[in-house]
């Protein structure tokens, strides 16, 4: 006996319906997350962290068209001269497809769990820092090797010590050869700084020459301009030498504040100037505040034996230096006594309150998602093998 023929639009209608129950359902499920995600989010905006991630929901549509179409088509099939017999009757016939679309709608899920929907929250850290400018001579004298390996690598480990153990304070870079060149401004980043420090090597600059007030003068510039002037008064267009604009725009008598500091690494033999002689970019230093702290980077005992090879260092140059401006002059072989001496010059510098925001992760939203897709998944291999198991 002939099955009687279905009419077109059934044909139809038997193929959107489980799409149509994915979206229904889909769109209840939606709205209920979202109320959800909108809650917990509070005032700030959600962020996902795997957005690619996203873009497996599609696998979802691939399951739901191999289970709704390809896998009915090879299927194999029974008659039965009686379809109560296997219960399939009534309105339960509507729901054969629910395993398949909670599948689906389980992997869509899956998909946005995998994505890492998470908050972030604005925490404000008030900070008392210094600017501090490294000017590091890349000179070809910097190649010598009176110190181990040699002295840019001696001074590489200098820098990068210093930049491991500092915290709170901005760091620039100048570098400086015939030639000086702003490398990094100033920046928090330390992380960065030293890769950018352990990257460095002689030949980024030209390299035949040292001009050592160049390269100093570069970095007092940048922290000339690091922090801002003072605004003219109201009231008067200029203040005494002794004074300076006050918080309510007056001349008031303040301390001139010291929070900018200079670290000059050289081996002190300065044979080339463009614009600046040492002892000129010293006294503009000290006429802005600014002191300058001076590594020498050489064997100091080589200095009249080793003249003619090229390996002279010149420690006067740097003494006279640091001494103009305030600072301190140290030895690039000594770690201990640069780390422990430059602690004892910060204390005594004035620091400037600073503001730095950072974005911090709040809280995690994925868990509730990966838990609903994986009750659908359970509950579609539950529904599957008892209530709406297929036959054969």
């Amino acid at each position: 006996m002939k099955a009687p023929r279905r009419h077109p639009a059934w044909t139809v209608v038997r193929h959107l319906w489980p799409w149509a129950l994915v979206a229904l359902i889909g769109l209840i499920g939606y709205t209920y997350v979202k109320q959800y995600l909108d809650d917990q989010r509070g005032a700030e905006p959600i962020v996902w962290r795997s957005k690619r991630a996203g873009w497996l929901a599609l696998g979802g549509l691939l399951v739901g068209f191999a289970v709704f179409h390809l896998q009915r088509r090879r299927a194999a099939s029974m008659g039965f001269t009686r379809v109560g017999l296997v219960g399939a009757r009534g309105p339960l016939v509507w729901l054969v497809d629910l395993p398949g679309v909670l599948r689906v709608l389980g992997i869509a899920c899956l998909a946005a769990a995998l994505a890492r929907p998470e908050t972030y929250r604005t925490v404000v850290y008030h900070e008392d820092s210094v600017d501090i400018m490294i000017v590091l001579d890349m000179s070809k004298s910097m190649e010598e090797t009176d110190l181990p390996r040699d002295r840019m690598d001696a001074a590489q480990r200098v820098i990068r010590r210093f930049v491991r153990r500092t915290a709170h304070d901005r760091v620039g870079l100048v570098i400086f050869g015939q030639q000086a060149m702003l490398h990094t401004p100033l920046t928090s980043d330390m992380v960065m700084l030293e890769q950018i420090v352990a990257d460095l090597a002689i030949g980024d600059v030209p390299e035949l020459g040292t001009a050592i007030g160049d390269g100093l003068a570069m970095a007092v510039a940048v922290l000339r301009r690091s922090s801002g002037q003072c605004e003219p008064p109201p009231k008067a267009n200029t203040c005494p030498e002794e004074f300076a604009c006050g918080p309510r725009g007056y001349c008031e008598p303040i301390k001139k504040k010291t929070h900018k500091v200079v670290i000059l690494l050289s081996d002190g033999d300065n044979n080339f100037v463009a614009r600046f002689n040492p002892e000129d970019a010293a006294r503009t230093a000290a006429a802005n505040d600014i002191q300058v702290h001076t590594v020498l980077v050489g064997n100091e005992n080589a200095m009249s034996t080793d003249v003619f090879r090229g390996r002279s260092v010149n420690p006067a140059t740097l003494r006279s230096i640091a001494k103009i401006t305030g600072g301190e002059f140290f030895h690039a072989s000594d770690y201990e006594a640069f780390e422990r001496g430059f602690a004892a010059v910060r204390a005594e510098l004035d620091t400037v309150k600073r503001e730095r925001r950072e974005h911090v992760p709040d809280k995690q939203l994925f868990v509730p998602l990966a838990m609903i897709g994986a009750l659908l998944i359970a509950l579609e291999m539950l529904l599957s093998h008892t209530w709406l198991r297929r036959m054969p």
